[in-house]
């Protein structure tokens, strides 16, 4: 595998292994909370992420059948690109960003958020590596907020994306602890 497939999916497992230690834990009541009407819950999230994943999941398999079908050739650099996305913030929670309706989150259980999850992880993954002998910094798709981004760059906002919202995730529940504690009967 050539080191930024590599790199990318080592990346992928990382983030992917913080978010479920944050959320497995959680009961579905717990899941489901929401401390202010302005944020999501574990759960809201949960099923943005699984959304945004599975469309990406399918940018990425179709971009590299287009790859192939066109003539990209192998990588031709193996520079490290985990910082070129750094620009945008992506996975800093501190700025509240709108999400599209597009991707706005749906009304289904955590559970099955995650194994949608699963499933477009896969998907993510065997696309990459399908286009492992390909030069994917050639293929550039558009990012409606940060414009062209190359194959590489949008498996990168996958992770990034899930560590911002694993970030929000902690903070609501840390709100929610928060909350709790103030309402605790004094005895």
């Amino acid at each position: 595998m050539q080191p930024r497939v590599a790199q990318l999916v080592s990346y992928l497992d990382v983030t992917r292994d913080r978010l479920l230690n944050t959320v497995t834990p959680l009961t579905p009541v717990v899941a489901a909370m929401k401390v202010r009407a302005d944020t999501w819950s574990a759960e809201e999230n949960v099923a943005h992420l699984a959304i945004v994943e599975d469309r990406v999941a399918a940018l990425v398999s179709k971009s590299v059948a287009w790859a192939k079908a066109n003539g990209i050739g192998p990588a031709t650099s193996d520079a490290s690109f985990m910082s070129s996305l750094d620009k945008f913030g992506v996975t800093d929670a501190k700025f509240k960003l709108e999400a599209p309706s597009t991707v706005a989150p749906d009304a289904r259980p955590i559970a099955d958020s995650l194994a949608a999850l699963a499933s477009s992880r896969a998907r993510l993954k065997d696309a990459l590596i399908d286009g492992d002998a390909l030069d994917l910094a050639q293929v550039k798709r558009t990012h409606q907020a940060m414009g062209d981004l190359d194959l590489y760059q949008w498996a990168l906002f996958v992770a990034q994306h899930e560590e911002r919202h694993r970030r929000q995730i902690e903070k609501t529940l840390g709100d929610a602890m928060e909350l709790a504690a103030e309402c605790a009967p004094i005895v």
